[in-house]
């Protein structure tokens, strides 16, 4: 972190938390701080900036964490590491500076405020030199990046010791990942309304989809907590040899408008996708790149984590009728920066700045520069909006799409719905709006369920028809083949989605369900593991694909390994489909731990007392594109060992 600064809260044991001797281990409450968009703050005004957060800290900050008998274990630049004696102290001090920092920024300009995230976690730490080290600052510091802006977020284990004492409430947000930790943890967020609100568990199926599992689209996110699932034969990210690699950093917004975060999102996904179809270039996926949002990592870092030799960096400014992009090109083993530029054009000239910029790489990479770049980018080359508007508003929609709400998902059909009015000629805006009728068939947030498929495929035949270059129109498309039962069809429009897109590890791992379907387990086990090497922050759904595809192969003991890792000790409905497969597996004659097999069993009953197998196979023939009957008899056969009922 840069600007590290000196110690300066409360460090008099009879004030606070002792400080530590060297390894002291001790149960605390540990609180993450982070101040969000600190490098566009900084780049605005570095003094200002400084001034401001110096002040904050003296005047509010730290009189708050005294109080509530605290200590301040480090400062960094854009945040702090802090230490409460309990729970319910650190989490009254961590809501009471999000309160006094909205009054604080109420009287601040819109583009200088400065809001914070906070995560806080209660565990067995190691405290060395006054520093604190081990899993609680891990997940403290975890929770913070989940995190949002002015809000914060707790560990169940600080639910369950703080419970309704601190006046407070804790609504839950939901089950996440976490980096390098092996389960899953409950988050909340502490709100002002007392009260605590029960788990509503990550719904990973629909009613449709209790054997697939995790839905096949979240393509962040989680986008967002991303969790190293160790499956790989501890490899990193792997890069193909022989080709120049990338990856692109998320962009800036350098506006003064927070809400234009949609537009750098959607500029830095558009310049992904536009690299990975150069057959030469080796382009790092956007789940894997988007891990670094608002993180200050170095290029060095980069290439140790995705393999990669080169990171392009950027920022955009934009305001009513103009945009400003800035760029740089840097190597990653030796720090230098190769290229940089800024650009400087009326918003209809968005196309033109993407398109240089994709050509100066492609020239400085790969040596495609002159005539050969410009014919390759016009072979390449998807077809644009006809107007502003129309980009302006899909670039909105994508940003709603990936919030994966019921509520997001219909906001981002309205904006795609207004970006075809706009251009009714638009490819883009169709396949967006095939999407939000895929993750409402998806997350099981209607009941038409035929009508979503239709209109999905509907809507994706539209976008290819309309752009036949267009990678997002045929990965819709192939989709909406497989859900209907045109297995062939989706396979050539999967196909055709990965030829113009090999780069896309989301695309790789999904894919796989249509090469279960289809017979053949084994090139999904594949695709599956190569997404995983491309994607070193992949969520928890490619291990469950992984594990799935492993019964399907006959590869039972595999199959174990993995779903034992995946599976929740206090089991929902939700992992009703974890437990099927791991039983099955169990009872397979080449593992033979019918004991295990058997308990299992009894959970499957539990969770769900009207199962027989009779019912299950009609449910699987009408719900899931198998190609054919012989695939579901492998499948039964499999799981009749288990001993449930007929």
């Amino acid at each position: 972190m840069a600007n590290q600064q000196p110690n300066v809260g409360p460090v008099d044991p009879g004030a606070g938390a002792a400080a530590g001797t060297v390894g002291d281990r001790r149960l605390v409450a540990v609180v993450s701080v982070d101040v969000v968009g600190y490098s566009r703050l900084m780049e605005l005004d570095e003094a200002g900036t400084h001034e401001a957060l110096r002040e904050f800290r003296l005047g509010t900050v730290d009189p708050l964490i005294a109080s509530h008998h605290g200590r301040t274990v480090k400062l960094t630049g854009d945040g702090a590491l802090l230490e409460f004696p309990s729970s319910i102290d650190a989490v009254r001090c961590s809501f009471r500076v999000q309160q006094a920092a909205a009054t604080w920024n109420a009287e601040r300009p819109e583009d200088r405020q400065i809001v914070f995230r906070i995560g806080v976690n209660v565990g067995e730490v190691i405290v060395e030199d006054d520093d604190l080290y081990g899993t609680g600052v891990i997940v403290a510091a975890r929770l913070q990046a989940l995190c949002d802006p002015g809000d914060v977020f707790v560990s169940a284990g600080v639910v369950e010791q703080v419970g309704k004492r601190s006046g407070l409430g804790f609504e839950y947000v939901g089950e996440r990942a976490i980096k390098n930790i092996a389960d899953p943890i409950d988050v909340y967020r502490v709100s002002e309304d007392a009260g605590l609100a029960l788990p509503r568990r990550r719904r990973r199926v629909g009613r449709r989809l209790l054997l697939l599992g995790a839905v096949p689209l979240v393509l962040l996110c989680a986008l967002v907590a991303a969790w190293r699932f160790e499956l790989i034969d501890g490899k990193d990210a792997r890069v193909p040899s022989g080709k120049a690699s990338i990856a692109v950093m998320p962009f800036r917004n350098l506006s003064a408008d927070v809400a234009q975060d949609y537009f750098a999102e959607g500029i830095n996904e558009d310049l992904i996708t536009d690299l990975a179809k150069f057959p030469g270039l080796y382009v790092a996926s956007r789940s894997a790149s988007v891990y670094y949002r608002d993180k200050v990592v170095s290029p060095q870092i980069v290439r140790s984590d995705l393999g990669v030799n080169y990171v392009l960096e950027g920022g955009i400014q934009k305001s009513d009728n103009a945009v400003r992009i800035t760029v740089q090109l840097i190597d990653t083993a030796s720090g230098e920066n190769l290229w940089a530029e800024r650009y400087d054009r009326s918003q209809n000239r968005i196309f033109d700045i993407q398109d240089e910029i994709t050509r100066t790489i492609a020239g400085t990479l790969m040596g495609t520069t002159g005539v050969m770049a410009e014919a390759e980018l016009k072979r390449l080359a998807r077809k644009p909006a006809g107007n502003w508007a129309a980009y302006d508003y899909l670039m909105q929609g994508w940003h709603e799409w990936y919030k994966f709400t019921p509520e997001s998902n219909k906001e981002a059909r309205r904006l795609f719905e207004t970006a075809r009015n706009a251009d009714p000629g638009y490819a883009r805006a169709y396949a967006g709006l095939a999407w939000t009728y895929a993750l409402d068939y998806e997350y099981d947030w209607t009941d038409q369920y035929e009508e979503a498929v239709a209109k999905a495929l509907e809507l994706s035949k539209k976008a290819v028809e309309l752009d036949e270059k267009d990678y997002r129109g045929y990965w819709a498309l192939g989709w909406s083949y497989l859900y209907s039962w045109e297995q062939d069809k989706a396979e050539a429009a999967y196909n055709k989605a990965r030829q113009m897109n090999p780069n896309d590890a989301e695309l790789m791992a999904e894919m796989a369900s249509l090469l279960i379907y289809v017979g053949r387990p084994q090139q999904a086990i594949d695709q599956l593991r190569e997404a995983m090497s491309r994607n070193p922050f992949y969520d928890r759904w490619y291990a469950e694909y992984l594990g799935w595809a492993y019964q399907e192969a006959g590869m039972a003991a595999e199959c174990v390994d993995t779903m034992e890792r995946l599976v929740d000790p206090q089991q929902t409905q939700e992992d009703l489909w974890l437990l099927r497969t791991l039983a099955a597996c169990y009872a397979d004659p080449a593992v033979n731990q019918m004991d295990k097999a058997h308990a299992v069993a009894k959970k499957i009953l539990a969770l769900d007392p009207e199962f027989s197998m009779a019912a299950h196979r009609a449910y699987l023939e009408e719900t899931f594109p198998y190609q054919s009957p012989e695939l579901i008899d492998r499948w039964i056969v499999a799981f009749q060992r288990v001993g449930l009922p007929p």
